[in-house]
């Protein structure tokens, strides 16, 4: 009995897989795809940075492109086109997918950042709103669109896409608990157990999710006479969640808003707008669910009917806020996404408010065209921005005189220029390298990146050489031998090309100088196995804070002990707990502080310096030292503390880190 319902069960499974082949077959080939290049990726893991770059922006493109394929199928299904024809029509969402994958920037999953995200889930948004309004392009070229019709489909297609996402995190979970059974029960040490997870999730999430949803899109043809207002939990959700939810997030943006007016000079700058576009962006979402208790509730429709008036002073703010920013800085695609974001929230308020007729398509239409358009070509969230950075950086260049007849000419001294243009030329080359890849700087700055790509491998095989020189054992010598060169890091490369033209950062607001301590790093960085240790009896860690039991040794008598006491500016060297010398550091300190002008500002008082500035020997009656500082703060000449405060008193344990490591002698 049992395997007659196992071969009823397999006979269903392989007749509902064929309809669901025959009727989307490029959106079932493409979510194969990307199972198999998932699967390829986890598998082989290190394939390169660009390599890598391009099978993640491939495996995005062909994301959105599966959405865009299955909305063009809704479309061919209204106008009754035979299946050759279906292919045909296809063809666009290959076009599209090829246009997405050539002006998609690969760069940006490298150096993953806040807008990244924005842009893949508004994209992503947009593409599958497409799959709403695809069986309606028809009626909506002819004007027909009626709206009930639209809104049932609407809500049923919204359930198919979140059963399908409950029904693949579900079986990822399950999946999981399933193989963390079987390899806490079983020794399966043939088998990588991080990627036997990953393979499960990626099966779970890009194949078997998105069948699912494909084998339960529904038809284009709705019942208008379907009651979805009778539907008690749907009707809860909008009514006494999203209702009061919305109406919190505007009571707090016009909060905001009347406390900025009150002090016009504390204008917002950037968070606001974001905040200003994700509630608004939900309020529609509310607006568009709550249309068919319209009609049933009052509050309902005094919230349809006064909403989109309440957008508009806060699409307002949201402009002012972003080209105050731009105006200062120019484009970049944080501000390219919140303006068009902003054009579309003030199109669409001004639709519902002046509109008689009020078509919910209008809504999400709209913003697919949006969505698409910002997308493709050079006017793309990442083109047209990098245009506008890269002219930004050749009129400061020619500024700042760096830029001289299309040659770089450095400048001698980081003081040669203002502040303020240094920060803008810094921020112009880190700008383009973290967000367009540091490809886009080799307009100016090819011959030296190039300079600086040859001296960092070249230091790069030096330090190797050298970790083969002290390494121990057979293993670490085999690991080390096996290591390759993956090149320079953006960090790296940033760092390295402002110190070559002598540019910094640059903080506008003052007070951020009035930090307690300046900090200070090595650029190379702490090596143990570099060191060089003869000629010294001794080598310890040393570390700022008074109590012992934080000290480190390495390599010493475990009776020997070294701190670094800030205030006081002082080594001290003890021998079990008696103080065997002090030594003062006052005049190491001084030298550190000079490299300030030579140092690249990393963070707000934070300097990275060459790693000899940090070296220093010091002769005491008993003994001879060589410190080392990786990291080392020191009290900042600058700070304005009030009249009462004793330094002395200070708690030391609010200081920076300070770390490096001692070679003592015994006189």
């Amino acid at each position: 009995m049992l395997n007659i319902f196992k071969k009823i069960r397999l006979e269903n499974l392989k007749r509902v897989l064929k309809e669901t082949f025959n009727r989307l077959p490029l959106s079932v080939l493409i979510s194969l795809s990307i199972f198999v290049t998932l699967i390829i990726r986890i598998y082989i893991q290190d394939f390169g940075q660009d390599i890598e770059n391009i099978i993640d922006k491939s495996i995005f493109a062909l994301s959105v492109t599966f959405f865009f394929s299955v909305g063009i199928y809704l479309f061919t299904e209204t106008i009754g086109v035979s299946k050759a024809k279906k292919w045909f029509f296809q063809i666009d969402s290959l076009i599209f997918g090829f246009l997405f994958f050539y002006f998609f920037e690969e760069n940006l999953f490298t150096n993953f950042q806040e807008e990244t995200l924005v842009y893949i889930l508004s994209t992503t948004m947009g593409v599958i709103l497409f799959i709403f309004i695809a069986p309606f392009i028809q009626k909506i070229l002819n004007k027909h669109l009626i709206q009930r019709e639209f809104y049932i489909y609407s809500f049923h297609l919204f359930i198919r896409i979140l059963m399908s996402i409950i029904v693949g995190v579900s079986a990822m979970l399950l999946g999981f608990a399933a193989l963390q059974s079987v390899f806490t029960l079983f020794d399966l040490n043939f088998i990588d157990e991080s990627k036997a997870f990953m393979y499960w999730a990626t099966f779970s999430l890009s194949l078997f999710a998105p069948i699912f949803f494909l084998t339960n899109l529904p038809s284009v043809k709705v019942n208008q006479k379907d009651k979805v207002e009778d539907n008690k939990f749907y009707s809860f959700l909008v009514n006494f969640v999203g209702l009061p939810a919305i109406s919190i997030y505007f009571l707090i943006l016009y909060s905001y808003t009347v406390k900025v007016l009150m002090n016009f000079s504390e204008w917002p700058q950037g968070e606001v707008a974001w905040m200003v576009i994700g509630f608004s962006s939900f309020g529609y979402l509310i607006y568009f669910a709550s249309y068919i208790f319209e009609e049933k509730i009052k509050t309902i429709e005094i919230f349809r009917k006064y909403f989109p008036i309440a957008v508009i002073p806060q699409i307002t703010m949201l402009f002012y806020a972003i080209f105050l920013r731009i105006n200062q800085y120019n484009i970049t695609i944080n501000r390219y996404l919140v303006v068009v974001l902003g054009i579309w929230l003030l199109f669409i308020s001004l639709y519902f408010i002046f509109s008689k007729k009020r078509y919910l398509g209008t809504l999400v239409y709209s913003l697919v065209i949006t969505i698409l358009i910002i997308s493709i070509g050079p006017w793309s969230v990442y083109l047209y921005p990098e245009g506008r950075q890269q002219d930004k950086m050749v009129e400061n260049l020619k500024e700042a005189n760096i830029l001289v007849k299309d040659e770089i000419k450095p400048l001698e001294n980081y003081s040669d220029i203002s502040d303020e243009l240094s920060g803008n030329v810094y921020g112009n080359i880190e700008y383009l390298c973290n967000f367009h890849g540091c490809k886009t700087l080799d307009f100016i700055f090819e011959k030296e990146i190039n300079e600086i790509k040859k001296e960092h491998e070249k230091n790069w095989k030096k330090g190797q050489k050298e970790k083969l020189e002290f390494a121990q054992d057979e293993e670490r010598v085999k690991n080390i031998e096996e290591q390759e060169y993956r090149g320079i890091s953006n960090w790296e490369l940033i760092s390295e090309l402002s110190k070559k033209i002598k540019v910094k950062r640059y903080f506008k607001n003052s007070n951020e100088r009035e930090e307690k301590f300046i900090s200070f790093y090595s650029k190379d960085g702490f090596n143990q196995e570099s060191i060089k240790v003869s000629g010294y009896d001794y080598f310890l860690r040393i570390f700022s804070d008074v109590d012992s039991e934080f000290c480190n040794e390495i390599k010493a008598d475990n009776r020997y002990k070294t701190i670094i006491n800030n205030i006081t500016e002082e080594l001290i060297v003890y021998y079990e707990d008696e103080e065997i010398e002090i030594f003062s550091l006052k005049e190491v300190f001084k030298e550190i502080l000079k490299e300030k002008d030579n140092g690249i500002e990393e963070f707000v008082n934070n300097y990275q310096i060459e790693s000899e500035k940090m070296t220093f020997v010091l002769n005491g009656k008993k003994l001879e030292v060589k410190i080392n500082f990786d990291n080392v703060s020191i009290l900042n000449p600058d700070y304005k503390s009030d009249e009462d405060e004793d330094r002395s008193e200070f708690p030391v344990k609010t200081l920076s880190y300070t770390s490096g490591y001692i070679l003592m002698k015994i006189k």
